[in-house]
């Protein structure tokens, strides 16, 4: 009888496991090639070599407008997070800039890695006329250097900070 009940208790404990396991998502480690951050990547973001370059890093999603990148802008002449924040903005919705460009969440007060930046939602139309909707943290490193990470798809799910964007920002770490 005990030897049934530990046969049980075992198929049960591997069932457990099994599920455990499917339920939780796969993920990778992306460090950028300046060696100036690395984070969690979910393994369904492909990384895109092709359309990244030392400056940016490019990630493809699952439907066909999700995109994750991670922007380092270089020394800037901004004071502050706001400020970088509020100028990219100006030129998002100034003639030349993001076509039907929409501010759809104000800035928000955001934290990556102890370093404090800012973060909104806003959806702009596309050469080819779709709607796309893009969360986006702007921040600014020591040194005055602009960094900037985005959420972008043709969905409103980005806006509300999703999970895949959560994790991103839960495993960031800086090598300042």
């Amino acid at each position: 009888m005990l030897g049934k009940l530990r046969a049980a208790g075992a198929a049960l404990l591997v069932v457990v496991l099994f599920a455990l396991a499917a339920g939780t998502a796969q993920a990778f480690i992306f460090s950028d090639p300046a060696n100036l951050y690395s984070t969690s990547i979910a393994d369904s973001w492909v990384y895109q070599a092709y359309h990244s370059t030392p400056e940016i890093a490019v990630f493809y999603g699952e439907g066909d407008y999700d995109l994750l990148y991670f922007e380092t802008l270089g020394r800037v002449l901004d004071n502050s997070a706001e400020d970088l924040a509020k100028r990219s903005l100006e030129l998002y919705s100034a003639a030349g800039g993001l076509r039907d460009f929409q501010l759809e969440m104000p800035l928000i007060q955001v934290e990556v890695a102890d370093q404090k930046g800012l973060a909104c939602a806003y959806t702009y139309q596309d050469e080819r006329g779709n709607k796309l909707w893009e969360y986006r943290v702007f921040l600014l490193l020591p040194e005055g250097r602009g960094f900037s990470i985005a959420l972008s798809s043709d969905g409103p799910w980005v806006k509300n900070r999703p999970p895949v964007l959560e994790e991103v920002l839960a495993k960031w770490q800086w090598m300042l």
